[in-house]
């Protein structure tokens, strides 16, 4: 037997060994990390993070200034008219104001509903307390818009962090659970991911693009987002359990 295979046979061996003992500690440990809620609270702790971090950078004014100013400039040399059209169209459809009055107008529409009445009050209170969260970071950090490049759009709030973006992934975030739900073959889940994506990326480009925000807004935006949907996404799926735990109630007769 050459050398060659002798070593690759003792290596063999030493990887099933391994794999071996990995599986003995690792699998009574899986069905605790890989739940849902496990996972959205990691994404939530490193969105969390990485929100305080872009913030330490723009309260000292370093860190993100070679990011926003590359950024900004990309921006600047990818307008055109129909691209500037696009984006104004796209930026219009994510305004704060605009997706937290459709909350609550689908909340007076769906309240006559008992099926759809709990969607409603998730999608309300998803958007109008994500409104007031992004709200009173921005009067926080009081940043004020970006001054390099002509902005194509007027913005009367301050900059950090993008409200499009916070309330974009709010709301594509929880369209897209429900859809997911409904629709649980892989192949739907994909596009419906896929679609959730694009749109949420696009709002948080077309505010850079319009010159209304820095790339750092954005990306803290997403960052912010990110915890308030898990919260919101995590108490509706835990109100659902309990609630069909619960024995159905008497029937009325007509």
């Amino acid at each position: 037997m050459s050398l060659r295979r002798w070593g690759r046979r003792i290596a063999v061996g030493i990887g099933r060994r391994v794999g071996m003992k990995a599986r003995k500690y690792v699998a009574p440990v899986l069905p605790f990390v890989a739940t849902p809620l496990a996972i959205g609270a990691g994404l939530s702790a490193g969105a969390l993070a990485l929100f305080f971090h872009i913030a330490d950078d723009v309260r000292g004014q370093e860190g993100v200034w070679r990011f926003d100013h590359d950024g900004l400039h990309l921006a600047l040399s990818l307008r055109n008219p129909r691209r500037t059209a696009l984006m104004k169209i796209i930026s219009a459809t994510a305004r704060p104001d605009m997706m937290i009055t459709f909350g609550l107008a689908s909340l007076l529409i769906s309240w006559s509903s008992p099926l759809h009445r709990r969607k409603g009050i998730l999608l309300a209170f998803s958007l109008a307390g994500g409104g007031a969260i992004i709200g009173s970071i921005k009067h926080r950090f009081a940043r004020e818009r970006p001054t390099l490049i002509e902005a194509l759009a007027k913005e009367r709030t301050f900059s950090f962090p993008s409200g499009h973006s916070f309330i974009a992934l709010c709301f594509y975030g929880i369209i897209a659970s429900w859809w997911m739900r409904r629709y649980p073959r892989l192949v739907d889940r994909i596009a419906v991911g896929f679609v959730t994506i694009n749109a949420v990326t696009l709002t948080g480009a077309s505010r850079v693009y319009l010159g209304v925000h820095y790339p750092s807004d954005v990306l803290a935006g997403y960052a912010a987002a990110i915890p308030w949907l898990t919260a919101c996404l995590t108490a509706y799926n835990q109100y659902e359990r309990r609630t069909a735990l619960l024995p159905p109630g008497p029937k009325t007769e007509n």
